[in-house]
């Protein structure tokens, strides 16, 4: 009788239908409830007499295992059930651009207020605001990943809105550093007299009011227009050349080797992370060639050959160009000209 019972009872848990089921379900409903009431404020002789007036119902040990190996199960199910509901998703928190180092001091404050707040490392700044170096101070950022900046001492430059890879050089000198591997050309620098838009990887940008902004490249290449002469177009600067850009136009020049040394020197402090480059990467046509780089140009060798695509990288011997089918390297010196299509 008793095992035909227990059988019953498993069956029903299982969730065959018998007279057994209803109490099942009773008692699943039962346990998925709370079984703490708030406590009432009896006395000790009203809880006396109520032990003395309860019935205790005795079961056989068959029957107890069975109920109590029920509750069990029902309790783990339930229990399993409001841990997983009771899991808080993870919150993505999307933060600024990061004050890796200070030297010196720096302060950060926004365009309706000239309060200065003082900067430490670590802390995030965003869009809208200022950044502000002393004398003989500097500040180290962490724009995103491969990309990193310096402001140097008596610099102001603000983080526009537009985006967080768009700054104004309100004064002073910044050193920008992003890798050769990365997309440019959301990066761009916007001064009193021109605007800058990185073609390539290590270059400086100085602002100063009577010297207008001069651009000077150390790798890559670097795209700078005058805002006195936006129809004369984009001067595509290479690693080492120099441009000033003023109020009544332009002069490009060479950087010095004593120039080049010092530039050397300052970007040896500035590190970003490594990114590789696919240099297998092929395009179907050249309109997604040119929606991946923004930009199309075309190589003229000194054999007369013509080469089409994008000019992704640079160093002292090489240039390394995108092409439709994959990335070539050209030596510099059979370079004649770049001629840019789009």
């Amino acid at each position: 009788m008793d095992e035909n019972f227990e059988h019953k009872i498993r069956k029903a848990i299982e969730g065959e239908k018998n007279e057994y089921s209803s109490s099942i379900e009773k008692l699943s409903d039962m346990l998925s409830k709370s079984w703490v009431s708030p406590p009432v404020h009896i006395s000790f002789e009203e809880i006396y007499e109520k032990a003395q007036t309860s019935k205790v119902i005795s079961f056989n040990k068959p029957l107890l295992y069975t109920l109590a190996s029920v509750a069990a199960i029902l309790i783990g199910a339930f229990s399993f059930i409001v841990l997983q509901n009771s899991k808080v998703t993870p919150v993505k928190t999307e933060f600024g651009i990061s004050i890796t180092k200070i030297i010196g001091k720096g302060y950060l404050f926004s365009p309706d207020s000239e309060k200065l707040l003082a900067l430490n490392e670590g802390e995030s700044v965003g869009s809208g605001q200022i950044l502000k170096t002393e004398q003989d101070s500097k500040l180290f950022l962490n724009i995103a990943k491969g990309e990193g900046m310096i402001l140097e001492e008596s610099t102001e430059l603000e983080i526009m809105k537009e985006g967080k890879q768009s700054f104004r050089l309100r004064n002073g000198s910044i050193l920008v550093h992003l890798h050769k591997n990365l997309k440019k050309d959301e990066f761009r620098i916007i001064t009193e007299t021109g605007l800058v838009e990185v073609r390539g990887t290590k270059f400086e940008v100085r602002e100063k009011p009577k010297e207008g902004t001069i651009v000077s490249v150390l790798e890559g290449r670097v795209a700078a227009k005058s805002s006195s002469e936006p129809n004369r177009g984009e001067q595509v600067l290479e690693p080492g050349q120099k441009i000033r850009l003023e109020a009544k136009g332009f002069q490009r020049t060479f950087l010095t080797s004593a120039e080049q040394k010092e530039l050397g020197f300052k970007f040896s402090e500035l590190q970003v992370d490594e990114i590789p480059r696919n240099s297998e990467k092929s395009f179907s046509n050249k309109d997604d060639l040119f929606n991946e780089y923004q930009r199309l140009e075309r190589v003229i060798l000194s054999n007369g050959e013509r080469l089409e695509g994008v000019i992704v990288d640079m160093d002292e011997n090489f240039m390394y160009l995108q092409t439709l089918e994959k990335e070539i390297k050209i030596q510099r010196d059979s370079v004649m000209e770049v001629i840019q299509l789009r």
